[in-house]
């Protein structure tokens, strides 16, 4: 009982401190100057699966906030309130699990919204790491929807990185750039084996470090 009521007020900080993010990132979002770079002419208003890193969150946050539709992946521990609060209130549709395959749950909860067209965003190294390896079940997720997985590119000109954070989260600063790159769009066929989701993985994280390069080129 005791450790239940503990949890209960670790959780309870951690909203109280997601919804300061939320405010922050609100007011922030109101000086910042968005530059959106896509060269290869995909039609963004249809539904996708984005992949980046989890230290880029922040300005795919604020940039998908104002699709209708659209289904983020939340960590159930406690520290996931901190993300969960501010993606609650900009209208995000949550699932709370791993991005783990084997997490079926959520790989299901996820599969149903994704095929009623929602768009997903997320950090496919997320929620622990390691820092830019991209992690199979989101792979799985598109190759099962046939949804394709569009890389995205992310700069600050003006930042603060948290260098205590296990992905060095950045952070933009008021009235800073911020570039964010369309990358390429990756078709996942049903028929790839997971033996192949290794070389799938490395293709992947191969470019989103590009688009991240691009993002970072076009100050």
């Amino acid at each position: 009982m005791k450790n239940q009521e503990i949890e209960k007020n670790d959780n309870s900080t951690y909203r109280i401190y997601g919804l300061l993010l939320y405010y922050f990132l609100k007011i922030i979002s109101l000086t910042l100057k968005t530059k959106i770079i896509n060269s290869k002419n995909i039609d963004i208003e249809k539904p996708y699966i984005y992949g980046f890193w989890h230290n880029k969150l922040i300005a795919p946050t604020i940039f998908f906030k104002n699709y209708e539709k659209k289904v983020a992946l939340s960590s159930p521990a406690k520290d996931g309130e901190l993300i969960s609060v501010p993606l609650e209130k900009m209208g995000y549709t949550l699932v709370r699990g791993s991005s783990d395959k084997k997490a079926i749950s959520s790989v299901i909860s996820l599969l149903k919204y994704l095929k009623k067209g929602y768009i997903m965003g997320t950090p496919l190294d997320g929620p622990k790491g390691p820092k830019e390896k991209a992690k199979k079940g989101l792979i799985y997720l598109s190759m099962k929807t046939q949804i394709p997985l569009i890389c995205l590119g992310v700069a600050y000109d003006k930042k603060w990185i948290l260098s205590k954070t296990w992905d060095k989260l950045e952070i933009p600063k008021p009235f800073s750039k911020i570039n964010i790159v369309i990358g390429d769009l990756i078709n996942i066929e049903k028929e790839n084996e997971e033996d192949n989701f290794e070389k799938i993985s490395l293709r992947i994280e191969e470019k989103i470090n590009e688009a991240n390069k691009i993002a970072e080129k076009n100050f």
